[in-house]
């Protein structure tokens, strides 16, 4: 899993152009959560770009 941190402008976009390229909301290959930090993310697991 990757994770993109939407509180940046640059990986925000990133996310916009895969979800319109992919679909990812309709195909189920998207999840949001809302840890406070990315350092957060990090420790429950997930992977930064």
């Amino acid at each position: 899993m990757k994770v993109y941190d939407c509180d940046n402008e640059e990986e925000f976009k990133a996310i916009e152009i895969l979800q319109t390229e992919k679909d990812l909301i309709m195909n189920n290959k998207l999840q949001a959560f809302s840890p406070d930090s990315l350092q957060e993310a990090m420790n429950r697991g997930y992977k930064p770009l």
